[in-house]
């Protein structure tokens, strides 16, 4: 028998912007799971540290994330081992507008190709040449830009996640005994030189979403990253934060495969629910939640019913709260305990 772990960001919609979210979506498989598993809040975490912590590697409160992601790239995973004291910033591009007295910020969706290669390609090399003496900019993928700092800085960076579809003004760079001033002047330097560039003259001529700023977050070198104890399990993800951290734990990760992670104790990353959360796509939301039903809960739900897995874990982070699911051999047995919709395991808003 084996032991399963999913890591699933966005599982639960913050109860006040919908009352009933899943309720539309079939998800038995889902609900029995949550009747007859142990369920346990959590407290707030990030899902990168949330996999740190699986992966043996808690004791490391500040997380070199760039590095960390630059690692998981399929493209660029050499390029960090080779230059492990590197310090990185994840410089990634994003679309800034106004709302009322707030700007807010967006991310680029890489699925739908709103950047392409060619885009991305031009944009950095003008970054380099006017910017040169922050580092070197690069790109793993239109989406995924890096800046390969020439200084180490002190100053704090915000996570992309933490600031979209937010206000960019309570999210800037802060402390670093003045190296978040620095950081400001550069963003807004950066923001004229991407709002003039040709690209996006031709973007706005287009009626297309300007790549008018960069959001620098993730600060570290990989060297500051110990490496822990030979894991015992395998993982399973397409996000390449949580594929660095396998590298980095001494795991080579695979992607998310539900017969495979039936067969081996494994850890997976399912992460599909994240971006509609973040931005209170409900439509999307349930569309990803319907596919994970069909794909990983029910298949999930059927080896526990025949004995198959030793032992189930689900683990959803949030950044006021978390959630945890726990199902051991004993809780198929557990037939008086009533399916749990999903709609009504809450989690404080974010």
């Amino acid at each position: 028998m084996t032991c399963l772990a999913l890591v699933v960001p966005g599982l639960i919609w913050p109860s006040p912007q919908a009352p009933h979210p899943a309720k539309d979506v079939p998800h038995a498989a889902l609900a029995r799971l949550l009747g007859r598993g142990r369920q346990r809040m959590e407290p707030a975490v990030s899902r990168e540290h949330l996999l740190a912590r699986l992966l043996g590697m808690e004791s490391h409160p500040s997380l070199p994330l760039a590095a960390l992601r630059l690692l998981g790239e399929e493209n660029g995973s050499g390029h960090a081992q080779g230059d492990g004291k590197a310090h990185w910033l994840c410089a990634d591009p994003v679309n800034l507008s106004f709302m009322g007295d707030h700007v807010l910020l967006d991310e680029f969706d890489g699925d739908e190709g709103e950047i392409d290669a060619a885009e991305a390609a031009a944009l950095i090399a003008a970054l380099n040449d006017e910017f040169a003496d922050l580092g070197h900019f690069s790109a793993t993928a239109p989406t995924r830009w890096y800046l390969r700092m020439e200084c180490p800085t002190k100053a704090h960076f915000f996570s992309l996640d933490d600031v979209v579809c937010r206000p960019v003004r309570d999210f800037l760079p802060t402390g670093g005994e003045g190296d978040d001033r620095h950081w400001r002047h550069v963003l807004n330097e950066i923001q004229v030189a991407l709002h003039n560039h040709p690209v996006n003259i031709a973007r706005g001529a287009d009626g297309r979403r300007l790549i008018n700023s960069l959001w620098f977050w993730g600060n570290g070198a990989q060297s500051t990253f110990g490496t822990p104890d030979t894991p015992r399990f395998a993982v399973q993800a397409f996000d390449p934060v949580a594929r660095g951290l396998a590298r980095a734990a001494g795991i080579e990760p695979g992607a998310p495969d539900v017969n495979h992670s039936l067969r081996a104790d494994t850890l997976v990353v399912l992460d599909t629910l994240a971006s509609p959360i973040r931005h209170l796509d409900l439509a999307r939301w349930q569309d990803a939640l319907a596919a994970l039903e069909r794909d990983w809960f029910a298949p999930i739900a059927r080896e526990l019913d025949r004995g198959a897995l030793r032992h189930f874990a689900l683990y959803v982070p949030g950044e006021r709260a978390g959630f945890s699911l726990t199902f051991g051999s004993g809780a198929r047995w557990r037939f008086w305990r009533k399916p749990l919709s999903l709609s009504l395991v809450h989690c404080p808003p974010t």
